[in-house]
């Protein structure tokens, strides 16, 4: 079956189950979630990815503190700041990755028509 063959859904899930598996994979290795990377990185309970049935904000705050990469208050500890440069060099080689053959105006296009399909179901 060719790639175009194949619904927009499948395609959606493929992607968001081959990122899941490419992240969860990089961040093995630091025994450390997607999660705790975008917490880490700053995003916090503010973030885009934040949404209903997420744990809470503080519970994964508290994994970063119980590992010593920040203080209860959302400071980031020198460890926390070298595992997040870290993290982040992987981070992005597997955004680099999935975007390889994709000009800027194809991803902006891309991103710009699923938003525009998830606002027509809303």
């Amino acid at each position: 079956m060719r790639a175009e063959e194949r619904p927009i859904g499948y395609w959606l899930r493929e992607l968001d189950r081959r990122l899941e598996a490419a992240f969860a994979s990089a961040l093995s290795s630091r025994a450390t979630t997607r999660r705790q990377w975008q917490v880490l990185n700053g995003l916090g309970p503010s973030d885009p990815f934040w949404g209903p049935g997420e744990r809470p904000y503080s519970e994964v705050l508290g994994e970063l503190v119980d590992r010593g990469w920040a203080l209860p208050d959302g400071t980031v500890t020198p460890e926390g700041s070298a595992a997040r440069d870290a993290i982040e060099t992987e981070v992005r080689a597997i955004r680099g990755r999935s975007l390889a053959g994709l000009s800027d105006e194809e991803y902006l296009t891309t991103v710009r028509t699923l938003a525009t399909m998830a606002g027509n179901l809303s």
